[in-house]
């Protein structure tokens, strides 16, 4: 049996036509409606293949229909037809959810092309939906691990402009702080999560080169230009266009994008046609902006449009106590995809975890714990399995001289570790409370509690 379809029309006529049309030979199977009300409820009962609408109706228009179907079914192939063709219906119809937008008396043959071709695409639309789902459970804000008052404060941030439909960010930090992952988990929180996420380093590529993915291309416009070619920034169009080191951005693009930012329109290289897009712009950078604007390598006035809503990742060293959590996470990820039955890190190798200073930050955690789950070979990983921490060939696993902390000796218990630990930190800031809470990562009252139990009080 053909395929069913549903069409939606006051007009009998019309509708006698469509239907004999599509059902000679089996081709498909019809039912009309000429109430948009009944269809709906008849949709929400039995869901069909394709759905055919007209746009004027007394009771319910085209667009309705299409914003109802779509909120239900994201995947149904939706056509509008009407007898009245204006541009700003065929836009706001597309908007709507249609999948085509055509005239009557339609070409049948036509109809019926591109109602199969959509049944074709189907599946996969299906797999790029059920990969959108899976990103979306991947980078919810969930991802974005840690119980550290600054992970909280980068979480909350994530829902706050992940509500603000194309609302501009700006995310700075050091390298490996995870900006990377906050921007998608920006992208995936919000309303645009269907839509895609088109990322580009803007260090990379060369200032002609970086120009022309962004912005695309007319036939001819340069020497190997042979065929037009549509740039990030309207691939992005009603998602989100993320520009990783925005800071190292050429000048002569700097000007583009600002006059892109200013009028949501650009044109192509080598074009004269102004196209308009509306996307988020999600930009980061590990670079100081004040040095940068100061020394004239970056325009502030594009600086103040890029930074609206700007956060800053904290580097891991100020958030010691998510050290742990990451670990484990890692861990736990490199047990499955090596399938090795690891089940914990030891207390002594997450002590010298916790002491290290990572100037490489969440990602050289990441690749400790990767290159350490690679050589393991005993039922938990331990000290003896991190490699050397940093970049020194001579620094050995329980070193922590990436901070000028003094080593910690191996094969003291996780107390003793603890306690050593505070002991020599409170020597490094001659005493000072404070200073040595925040090195720690915990308040001053819990390093208070800490001394106490492990009798460093005077």
């Amino acid at each position: 049996m053909g395929p069913r379809v549903y069409v939606i029309e006051d007009d009998p006529v019309f509708s006698t036509m469509v239907s004999a049309f599509l059902t000679r030979n089996d081709k498909f199977r019809v039912r009309t409606f000429a109430d948009p009300e009944e269809a709906l409820e008849a949709i929400a009962a039995e869901l069909p293949d394709v759905v055919l609408t007209d746009l004027r109706m007394p009771k319910m228009d085209g667009i309705e229909v299409c914003r109802r179907l779509r909120a239900s079914w994201p995947l149904l192939p939706i056509f509008v037809v009407t007898a009245h063709g204006h541009i700003e219906s065929a836009i706001k119809a597309l908007k709507a959810g249609a999948n085509e937008y055509l005239l009557k008396p339609p070409n049948l043959d036509e109809l019926e092309t591109l109602m199969l071709r959509a049944l074709e695409e189907r599946p996969l639309r299906e797999e790029a939906e059920s990969l959108n789902q899976e990103r979306q459970a991947k980078y919810s804000t969930g991802a974005i691990l840690g119980n550290h008052r600054k992970t909280e404060e980068t979480r909350a941030f994530v829902r706050q402009v992940a509500d603000v439909p194309h609302a501009t960010v700006l995310l700075l930090g050091e390298s490996g702080t995870g900006k990377n992952l906050v921007a998608q988990t920006i992208h995936y929180s919000s309303a645009q999560a269907g839509r895609r996420f088109v990322e580009i380093n803007c260090s990379a590529l060369p200032p002609a080169l970086l120009e022309a993915e962004l912005f695309g291309y007319m036939s001819g416009a340069f020497t190997d230009a042979r065929e037009s070619k549509r740039g990030l920034v309207e691939l992005a169009d009603g998602g989100t266009l993320f520009l990783d080191e925005v800071g190292d951005l050429p000048p002569e693009v700097q000007a583009k994008l600002l006059s892109f930012l200013e009028s949501r329109r650009f044109r192509r290289l080598g074009g004269t046609d102004e196209i308009e897009v509306q996307l988020r712009l999600i930009t980061a950078t590990n670079k100081d902006f004040a040095k940068l604007i100061e020394d004239g390598s970056f325009r502030a006035d594009l600086y103040y449009r890029i930074g609206v809503a700007t956060h800053t990742l904290a580097p891991l060293r100020d958030t010691r106590e998510d050290i742990p959590i990451l670990a484990e996470h890692f861990r736990s990820a490199f047990s499955r995809e090596f399938r090795k039955q690891i089940a914990t890190i030891m207390p002594a190798a997450l002590a010298t975890l916790e002491a290290w200073s990572w100037p490489g930050n969440v990602r050289e955690l990441r690749n400790v714990i990767e290159r350490a789950m690679i050589f393991a070979s005993g039922p938990d990983l331990t000290l003896g399995d991190l490699p050397p921490l940093g970049l020194s060939p001579t620094q050995t696993p329980g070193s922590v001289t990436g901070d000028s902390r003094p080593r910690i000796a191996d094969g003291l218990t996780l107390p003793e570790v603890e306690k050593e630990y505070i002991r020599r930190t409170l020597e490094q800031f001659d005493d000072n409370i404070q200073r040595t809470a925040e090195s720690l990562g915990i308040s001053r009252k819990n390093l208070w509690e800490k001394r106490k139990k492990h009798g460093l009080l005077e």
